[in-house]
């Protein structure tokens, strides 16, 4: 197995990270994969990087489950796909949109929640 080398302090490492304030963001999608949702249904998995201001280089998540029209359409629509068009979910890497971004307490923690994805322009 090769070796990994670290070259940097791991106490210099933040790994704990505050919630985004509520706001819109500029953001590109750097990664999306086809899964299933808890409950078997086709689901987008999406990692965006915001890509301007304060909180440049920040991730945000989202999951886009299919069979949700109005937040599959947002997705589609920042991304320019047509309606009808078979499409793989790499399609949707580096669509650029301006996210509605909220908070919301998950287990016990706030976190992010994207509610809008907003075509650029």
């Amino acid at each position: 197995m090769p070796l990994i080398d670290l070259d940097y302090d791991l106490k210099d490492v933040k790994s704990e990270f505050e919630p985004l304030p509520i706001g819109d963001y500029v953001a590109k999608i750097e990664t999306c994969e086809l899964v299933k949702s808890k409950t078997d249904k086709d689901m987008l998995k999406v990692r965006w990087a915001v890509t301007e201001g304060e909180f440049e280089g920040r991730k945000l998540f989202d999951n886009v489950v299919l069979t949700v029209p109005w937040k599959t359409k947002q997705y589609a629509v920042a991304a320019g796909i047509e309606s009808g068009s078979q499409i793989n979910s790499s399609d949707f890497i580096d669509t650029e949109g301006i996210l509605s971004v909220t908070q919301r307490e998950y287990q016990g923690s706030i976190q992010n929640q994207i509610n809008t994805v907003k075509p650029i322009g």
